[in-house]
């Protein structure tokens, strides 16, 4: 069976000192006349779906999409079935995130090669316009209704699509190479500034998000190492970032260094905002995010490379943590209060190369459910969230690494709307 691994999975950046493991960090070469902002428009009519024209006109809300080298998959996790999918002009595709709009009448998704941003209209089930951006897209974000924000890593830009257009608008330089992966931080909290991360910049980038242009950097203390996971605290006003093997912890009303922490790795924030889950290796710090100090409330060891994590609120109050393994085929549920596993769930499997200096999968927890994908399986698995129950294994396609719920699908790795 031909398990062929895209380069997406995994990267080490070269000159910045800072291994990272990350979805859709490397993709292929695009056209670099999307610096225009003239994006290739489409009404939906040459992208076939194979499903029922019935079904697909309705609202799409609760459906999960799946992203495979060949089809995107419309799932519905109540049935644990696909009820449509589209394949026409997809073939051998690799993708960077996708992201919900606010009203969920859309999503947009990183396609690889060529560099581009899909549309998909949630309701009709079609892919409704192409954007041209930058190469090497990864990461995209929503700071308001009227925008997306598609990270090109060739170039250290910001590529901001108006939702109602879907045309670039802007373009933002934020690395201070012109280069580099980065991400971007933004809260309602700090109004129109923002920050990003770059992996070969040893700096927190400080982004005018209505101006549309870098205004200032932090420096940090090791001018070899460059940041990448990022997260804000907004009871404290302090933003972390990851910074070689520290995180650095800034107050954002001072835009200065008030602390580094001995630990690094991805930052997940709990839906009411008090809770910051830390990955640090094998483990997993869970910090107040309401305390100036950063007090640790528990570390729970996983031993089993857990990954983004995802939150849940049972009806009694207690909050857990469902995170995906990347070196077994399953899953953890943490009481996070505890500070212990509660139930460890079989997902399926994802594709471990030899040469992977880390792995990435993905999880996402909407409505009733927290889903995964298992590209090795060619699966994604359903999971009661409340049960804490396998309810489903939907088969998709060998490959399929990325998904999207239509609807709220609470903060961490794809981050809450705002």
């Amino acid at each position: 069976m031909d398990r062929s691994v895209k380069r997406r999975r995994f990267v080490q950046v070269a000159g910045s000192g800072l291994v990272v493991s990350i979805a859709g960090c490397a993709g292929e070469d695009g056209d670099d006349d999307a610096a225009n902002g003239d994006d290739t428009a489409d009404d939906g009519d040459d992208h076939d779906h194979n499903g029922d024209d019935e079904e697909s006109e309705t609202d799409g809300e609760g459906l999960i999409y799946a992203f495979a080298p060949n089809t995107i998959a419309v799932i519905d996790p109540e049935n644990g079935e696909v009820v449509d999918e589209i394949t026409d002009g997809l073939e051998d595709e690799a993708w960077g995130d996708p992201r919900i709009t606010a009203d969920y009448d859309e999503i947009y998704v990183i396609r690889e090669s060529p560099s581009q941003v899909l549309v998909i209209d949630t309701a009709a089930h079609e892919i409704v316009d192409e954007v041209d951006i930058g190469p090497d897209g990864t990461h995209m974000y929503h700071p308001n209704d009227d925008e997306m924000w598609a990270h090109s890593d060739e170039e250290g830009t910001f590529y901001v699509i108006d939702t109602d257009s879907h045309e670039v608008t802007e373009i933002v330089d934020s690395g201070l190479e012109e280069e580099g992966h980065g991400k971007l931080l933004y809260h309602e909290d700090l109004g129109s500034m923002g920050y990003a991360t770059n992996v070969n910049d040893p700096a927190a980038l400080i982004i005018d998000l209505e101006a549309y242009e870098r205004t200032d950097y932090i420096e940090l203390e090791n001018e070899e190492e460059g940041t990448h996971y990022k997260a804000y605290a907004p009871e404290t006003g302090l933003a972390y970032f990851e910074h070689g093997d520290e995180t650095a912890v800034v107050d954002t009303e001072s835009d200065e260094v008030v602390e580094y922490l001995d630990f690094s790795g991805g930052m997940y924030l709990s839906p009411d905002e008090e809770v910051l889950g830390a990955l640090d290796g094998d483990s997993i710090r869970f910090l107040d995010a309401t305390s100036e100090d950063s007090e640790e409330l528990a570390v729970v060891e996983v031993d089993e490379g857990p990954d983004a994590l995802r939150y849940h609120e049972s009806e009694d109050g207690t909050l857990y943590a469902y995170t995906a393994h990347t070196q077994t085929d399953e899953a953890s549920v943490i009481d996070v209060e505890a500070g212990e596993i509660v139930e460890t769930l079989e997902i399926g499997d994802i594709v471990r190369p030899d040469d992977a200096p880390f792995l990435h999968r993905t999880g996402v927890a909407g409505g009733d459910y927290f889903v995964s994908p298992a590209d090795a399986d060619g699966i994604v698995a359903i999971v009661d969230i409340d049960a804490q129950e396998l309810v489903d294994h939907v088969e998709v396609e060998e490959g399929v690494d990325t998904v999207q719920y239509v609807g709220d699908s609470g903060t961490g790795y794809t981050g809450a709307l705002r």
